[in-house]
């Protein structure tokens, strides 16, 4: 059997596996998962959803965890399959789905998950999985759940003439943190940059590895905090060569550990937040209030680094060199810093604290017709 025939068998029982799946009585929700970094970003949503809704999520991979638990039923079905050098995208047309939510709006060559996408009927949420930055913005939802004033600033530019309705909902990843958030002292600093696959050639990627590894040598030299090394989750799924030469190097270091669990619990022992410009900082600032440290040796050009110094230690913004981390880190005062965050936190994100069920009314509104 031809790898065409495979996968379009494989289509055809996936299909019939969702069908048999769908409700007659309550609308059907589909919950699309193809990135598990993202999984975490609906917080509680999916079981509330679930009250009301039959809820089934799909996923590209097996994971056996929390969020394939979290709907009615979960269904493996991919986005496309590379065989022998050749990728094939998967799609097919399922009458009965009433609404797609996806965090992932995934845009690649020659396809995209649009909307024909597993329906051509159902209406489409895009939940950006940033915070704070305009993240998927396309004409191919319906609706995007906007999390903050910041990032409705953003969508606005980006879609200024465009039919997608963009609702003033929050960020239930951000709730679930702060509900979550007990912290446990332990000297420690989350190190996290932003080195990942894609930023050009591999003379640059190994520039950007060279200021890590300077920012870790200078905290062991200049502090006696213990170093959490949290590298963006890409970087150790697919085994980046430079952050595993970065795990090599500080083997033997007894102060410096690399965090690769998913999810937030590392707010639970950091007592500050290291990055160069990842809006990670902004969730656990916003969530722990404490302040965060931004390390950006060369000028990285983002929305975000306006927004920088609101949280901040000390409400510095982005520092260029290593003696300014220095003089910083001498210099924090996490009480003042305290109630500048948790002010700009509450004023620029919606519904802080019950984004779902905020969500959940919008939703609501959408399957009646009434948004």
């Amino acid at each position: 059997m031809s790898v065409e025939a495979q996968i379009n068998q494989f289509i055809q029982m996936a299909k019939s596996n969702i069908e048999s799946h769908l409700s007659k009585e309550r609308p059907n929700i589909l919950v699309i998962s193809y990135y598990p970094t993202y999984r975490k970003h609906y917080g509680n949503l999916i079981t509330r959803l679930k009250e009301k809704y039959n809820v089934i999520t799909i996923v590209e991979r097996e994971l056996k965890d929390e969020f394939e638990r979290s709907g009615h039923h979960n269904v493996f079905f991919p986005w496309r399959i590379t065989e022998n050098g050749q990728t094939y995208y998967l799609n097919t047309d399922i009458s009965g789905i009433d609404l797609i939510l996806t965090a992932d709006q995934v845009g690649y060559e020659n396809g995209k998950i649009d909307r024909t996408f597993l329906s051509t009927t159902a209406k489409r949420i895009y939940f950006p999985h940033s915070l704070i930055e305009q993240t998927g913005a396309c004409e191919v939802v319906d609706y995007i759940l906007v999390p903050s004033k910041v990032a409705m600033k953003e969508f606005k530019k980006a879609l200024p003439k465009s039919k997608v309705k963009l609702l003033e909902s929050g960020y239930p990843k951000l709730d679930n943190a702060i509900f979550a958030y007990d912290y446990k002292p332990s000297n420690t600093i989350t190190y996290a940059p932003s080195l990942r696959y894609g930023t050009g050639s591999n003379a640059n990627n190994n520039l950007l590895s060279g200021f890590e590894n300077m920012m870790v040598e200078s905290l062991l030299e200049n502090t006696d905090y213990n170093i959490s090394f949290r590298a963006h989750p890409m970087n150790f799924q697919n085994k980046h060569p430079f952050y595993q030469l970065i795990k090599a190097k500080w083997a033997g270091e007894a102060r410096v550990k690399f965090d690769e669990a998913l999810g937030n619990a590392f707010h639970n022992f950091s007592e500050l937040f290291i990055t160069d410009i990842s809006t990670a900082a902004f969730t656990y600032s916003f969530s722990t209030l404490r302040p965060s440290l931004f390390f950006s040796p060369l000028k990285m050009q983002n929305p975000i680094t306006e927004y920088a110094n609101q949280i901040s230690a000390g409400g510095g913004g982005i520092c260029r060199s290593l003696t300014e981390i220095k003089e910083w880190l001498k210099a924090l005062d996490f009480a003042q810093d305290f109630e500048r965050i948790e002010k700009f936190r509450n004023e620029a994100i919606y519904n802080v604290g019950h984004s779902e069920e905020a969500i959940v009314e919008q939703i609501d509104k959408i399957l009646q017709g009434k948004l």
